[in-house]
């Protein structure tokens, strides 16, 4: 059994400001995703300016908040939240949904792309799709530092005891996801991108995957106390990644077919056409 490090949530102060691990994480994850964006964008298969991906991240940005909260409301503690409608605002309490931010982030770069012509919605999810591991990535790290979203109880040589999960020592499925979702996907969809791809088909291979990874880890990891298992032995995280493991490769496949790709312009009819219709 390894030992818990049982790292201070509070990573530093600032006079009266408190700064918590796991928003200077967040901000720090954005950083390099801007960052590593920016050096994207200038490769001529995407022939992205740096304005414009600070104007995509921010976009981005409040659509992986707005969403990940909205979902969490819905999926996760609606009668709660009904109950207590004003603690919906209560950012600062935790209570995100990955999926909820996934559609948050689709909905983000649709109103993004909706304004700019030379943009599909489809093509900007391609594009930003490979830096999204490493926001989830540091976020898992946050949640293990937090003592949160722990994994179930193990005698694993490497499982450990938790503060917040009593006595028995537990998976660190933490961790886990910070190596499945963070650094491999990441690898997979940077890899898989290097080249040129049908449009759609970044995108939709990390839907695919991230579905799977999440599907995996959930086996291993504590359900959410305030749910339990929801469908026999599943997961509220099994069940929301389950779409993802259906129409990841859907989408990667019409993609391959050209789907997606907008027909080539009609030339102008000729006399003879004309005079056919």
């Amino acid at each position: 059994m390894l030992h818990y490090p049982d790292i201070n949530p509070m990573g530093f102060q600032l006079g009266p400001i408190t700064v918590h691990w796991y928003g200077l994480l967040e901000i720090i994850s954005f950083i390099i995703a801007t960052l590593w964006l920016i050096g994207r964008g200038r490769k001529p298969q995407w022939q992205w300016s740096k304005g414009e991906v600070v104007d995509l991240e921010f976009f981005v940005a409040i659509g992986a908040i707005l969403g990940g909260r909205v979902g969490y409301v819905l999926w996760y503690n609606l009668p709660y939240y009904v109950q207590h409608p004003i603690h919906m605002f209560y950012l600062w309490d935790g209570g995100m949904s990955f999926h909820g931010g996934l559609l948050g982030v689709v909905f983000a770069c649709w109103l993004y792309a909706r304004g700019r012509p030379h943009r599909s919605t489809l093509s900007t999810l391609d594009f930003i799709a490979p830096a999204v591991p490493i926001g989830l990535g540091l976020g898992r790290i946050a949640n293990f530092i937090n003592d949160q979203l722990f994994g179930r109880v193990s005698h694993l040589p490497w499982a450990m005891v938790f503060p917040a999960g009593g006595p028995q020592p537990r998976q660190p499925s933490q961790l886990y996801e910070f190596l499945l979702e963070g650094v491999l996907l990441f690898v997979i969809l940077a890899v898989y991108s290097r080249k040129p791809r049908p449009e759609g088909a970044v995108g939709g291979l990390f839907v695919f995957a991230y579905g799977v990874f999440r599907f995996l880890v959930e086996f291993v990891r504590q359900p959410d106390i305030q749910l339990g298992f929801v469908l026999g032995p599943l997961t509220m995280g099994q069940i929301l990644s389950i779409p993802m493991i259906v129409l990841g490769p859907i989408i990667i496949w019409w993609a391959y077919r050209g789907g997606f790709s907008a027909p080539p312009p009609r030339s102008s009819p000729t006399t003879r056409e004309v005079a056919a219709e």
